[in-house]
């Protein structure tokens, strides 16, 4: 018979790696969807069995150098691009262990306390620590795969991941270290030697090049405001790390601003579109916006949708404010206009007006103003909610406040290429992101008010229709690809 102390350490270890396997299940569920995903993937459509063959007949190095004279000057992305488009197998193993880790970012950086997700775990004896951490996994999960991934198989799967999706994922991999810099934690070697080649990779993209520079040029300031104060050993050996990322984001933005190949394809967008040469600065910002209003409010979408439903409940839990629960609901209530409302009654369809992708229009039609009425009231709303939501920690207020308006920014600009109505949804990936990553960290700030403001059983009502959307959305995904 084995020792009563024995027996009791090993009820004690099967206790833990139960608790453990119950806290990481939410990102075995997304890996097991990923891996399902990429089985019925069917790779080399679209553009990919262009750059399958991009290297028949000419020397790596002068693919590269004739693309960045005369097409692009996402090099790095393009070079990684031509090698996976020749082994397709090998695309299918990255870009399912990138979807499997995408949650595991969000958790990450949504959590405030400190990172658990890459080599920290919870005290088995801190159980709220453990129920929240367990929440916030399940949100983040729920978040991917809400996540509108059909998008990135637009121009084919191999092309449009590399080149969208993996930017995606190696700027929140590099927000992560940002953060750990930020914390003065000590980041592992393996994490600071691997965040080097992903900077290149996410500073190839333009959208996210810029992104990355916001996130260095906020940490720099917070640092240089911190300058005064006693740093730790652990922070200044960061300090090296951050300087050579803040290199490399530097040099990619060198590289993006002096490529010819950009200004060469942008001829040849105007060539196919040769309307868009009369358009003017309104015109053109109009455009933009008005992309923004059809994709996210007109058409009524499910990770708008979910994000905007989960702020009315956020900011009740808050405030307990009717009042200021209402007006957080407004672009709720305007995506009920845009769907409910004119199915019920067809003769209010002139009060929500779905755009097309248009290319002329009157000024002096309501119909023009409308959408931009709607898409300014949603906004102030959004703002509005996170304030109620975040507002007593205005550093992650303004954080946020930021990184949406990067977002947003980075879908409006889109007016002013020609390129708008070729590139599809796939470019509003850091809006959708942004808004994943804020209703994660509103829920993860809130958590410890959910057990005394709300019903228990509003709770799991809840919890089950958003799994119903997720259910949704896997399954449509799963007919798509």
């Amino acid at each position: 018979m084995k020792p009563f102390f024995l027996c009791r350490r090993n009820n004690e270890k099967k206790r833990s790696a139960k608790a453990d396997i119950l806290l990481y299940l939410p990102f075995f569920v997304v890996l097991l969807i990923s891996v399902v995903y990429h089985i019925r993937m069917h790779p080399m459509g679209g553009d990919d069995p262009f750059f399958a063959d991009a290297l028949n007949g000419t020397g790596f190095v002068e693919y590269l150098a004739n693309r960045y004279t005369y097409w692009t000057s996402r090099i790095v992305l393009e070079g990684i691009l031509v090698m996976l488009a020749r082994a397709p197998w090998l695309w299918r193993i990255l870009d399912c262990l990138i979807f499997a880790a995408m949650p595991c970012l969000f958790a990450s950086l949504a959590d405030s306390s400190k990172n658990r997700i890459l080599g920290e775990k919870d005290s088995a004896s801190d159980p709220e620590a453990v129920r929240k951490s367990r929440l916030i996994h399940w949100c983040a999960a729920a978040g991917m795969l809400l996540f509108p991934f059909h998008d990135m198989g637009t121009a084919g799967w191999i092309t449009t991941t590399e080149t969208h999706f993996w930017p995606l994922w190696s700027t929140l991999f590099i927000a992560v270290v940002l953060k750990k810099i930020l914390l003065k934690e000590k980041i592992p070697v393996w994490m600071s030697l691997f965040s080097i080649p992903v900077c290149f990779i996410a500073g190839s993209h333009e959208q996210y090049a810029v992104i990355l520079a916001v996130l260095l040029f906020l940490l720099a300031v917070r640092l240089i405001m911190e300058t005064k104060k006693n740093i730790p050993h652990t922070g200044r050996k960061n300090l090296l790390l951050f300087f050579i990322l803040c290199a490399i984001c530097l040099f990619s933005l060198f590289v993006i601003f002096l490529c010819p190949g950009n200004a060469a394809r942008n001829a040849v967008s105007l060539a196919d579109l040769p309307v868009y040469r009369t358009f003017g600065f309104g015109d053109k910002l109009y455009l933009g916006l008005l992309s923004l209003e059809r994709v996210f409010l007109a058409n009524a979408d499910i990770v708008f949708f979910a994000f905007s439903l989960l702020l009315v409940l956020l900011v009740f839990i808050r405030t307990g404010s009717v009042h200021k629960t209402i007006f957080a609901a407004l672009p709720g209530l305007i995506l009920f206009g845009h769907t409910t409302i004119v199915t019920a009654y067809p003769t209010l369809c002139g009060l929500f007006p779905k755009p097309g992708q248009i290319l002329e229009w009157n000024w002096h039609e309501l119909s023009v103003w409308l959408p931009m009425f709607y898409l300014f009231i949603a906004v102030i709303a959004v703002i509005y909610a996170l304030y109620q939501i975040f507002g007593s920690d205005r550093q992650l207020f303004f954080f946020l406040l930021v990184m949406f308006g990067c977002g947003f920014g980075a879908g409006a600009v889109l007016g002013f290429m020609a390129t708008i109505y070729v590139s599809g949804e796939r470019v509003y990936a850091a809006l959708y992101t942004v808004l994943i990553l804020s209703a994660v960290t509103g829920i993860e700030k809130t958590s410890s008010l959910i057990p005394g403001r709300v019903n228990p059983v509003c709770v799991k009502l809840t919890a089950a229709f958003f799994a119903l959307l997720c259910t949704v959305n896997v399954c449509f995904l799963f007919l798509s690809v």
